[in-house]
């Protein structure tokens, strides 16, 4: 189901959905960002280079979910969305067909993104004083240095060898190469995403305790990004399950087959009586027998609860959330649709 955004953007064909949490990230990188810039500048100027400065951490980050998207899009992936959220970004794709090469290029162009920035804003800041009059070049030149900074460690981090980070994308990319089994080679970066998410709550706990209070923010931040780390893993590897599940299935899996003789003039099954749901309502969300069934689940985005199946045009039957959910079920634990 898709989630709780602000309204969305198109950017080069991608539509881009901003997370509520993106301003908290906001917020947070504005508030940091001023203690940096306050020690050389006014409240004010620090506060409205804290601000753009922001703005540029978020845009950069959108670089970097751009970046996977386009390559995606690139070598054939169905790309339905980017989000922007608190932890950073996420790039929607379906990514059925895809060989490890294909997972490879995707995982490591987003980080290359992020070097590309970090090198750009490096440039800027080393020739501020040359590109701009002397009055705003310093605080042009730091700004850029600590986007520098930030977009290098973004990258560094991102390679980190574990899922669901583009270092782990990298590593179950390379590890499906070698043993020919990308269900194997993702259960084994998500075991080195949970390790390293352990491994960053225990030093978020040891910081705190050799540091004391006035390091509650760093202990903090430490903890808080190794809890995401291993419930993103997990539910990476719930995800990867449910797509080797769901792979090579059509709509049609899901239906009983209609009659061979059946009347073209009218559909299959019968109508609901009135006080039910009209399969043929116009604004009920309808899917062809021969779509996937990550068609039919994106199909009920929204407040859609059921969903037309239809055939030459012709609706034939309906499919509700529950029953979806009840196949989809039975496909997990390897029981057969019928």
């Amino acid at each position: 189901m898709q989630t709780r955004t602000l309204p969305s953007r198109h950017l080069a064909g991608v539509e881009v959905r901003l997370d509520p949490s993106v301003l908290v990230l906001a917020i947070l990188v504005a508030w940091a960002f001023t203690g940096v810039f306050r020690a050389d500048h006014s409240l004010g100027v620090a506060l409205l280079l804290a601000v753009i400065g922001s703005v540029l951490v978020v845009l950069t980050t959108l670089a970097h979910e751009l970046g996977h998207a386009l390559e995606a899009r690139h070598r054939g992936m169905k790309v339905e969305a980017i989000t922007l959220l608190l932890f950073g970004g996420v790039t929607e794709m379906h990514a059925e067909g895809q060989t490890a090469s294909d997972e490879l290029a995707v995982a490591a162009v987003g980080p290359w993104i992020s070097l590309v920035c970090a090198a750009g804003f490096g440039l800027l800041a080393t020739f501020a004083d040359d590109l701009f009059p002397a009055a705003v070049s310093g605080s042009i030149g730091q700004l850029a240095g600590v986007l520098g900074w930030w977009n290098l460690l973004l990258a560094v981090f991102n390679l980190v060898p574990g899922a669901p980070l583009d270092g782990g994308r990298v590593l179950r990319a390379l590890l499906w190469m070698v043993t020919g089994d990308r269900l194997r080679a993702l259960r084994a970066s998500v075991r080195a995403g949970q390790v390293i998410g352990i491994l960053l709550i225990g030093l978020g706990a040891a910081t705190l305790m050799r540091a004391g209070a006035q390091a509650t923010l760093v202990a903090a931040a430490f903890a808080v990004s190794g809890v995401f780390l291993v419930r993103a893993a997990s539910s990476e590897l719930r995800q990867a399950v449910l797509s080797a599940a769901l792979e090579g299935r059509r709509v049609v899996d899901l239906v009983a087959t209609p009659p061979a003789d059946i009347d073209e003039g009218a559909a299959w099954p019968p109508e609901p009586a009135a006080d039910g749901l009209p399969a043929a309502t116009p604004d009920v969300p309808g899917v062809e027998l021969t779509d996937d069934l990550h068609t039919l689940i994106d199909a009920f985005q929204g407040d859609h609860d059921v969903v037309r199946v239809v055939r030459g045009g012709r609706t034939i039957g309906t499919l509700t959330e529950a029953e979806v959910a009840r196949a989809i079920a039975r496909l997990r634990r390897g029981e057969p649709l019928r």
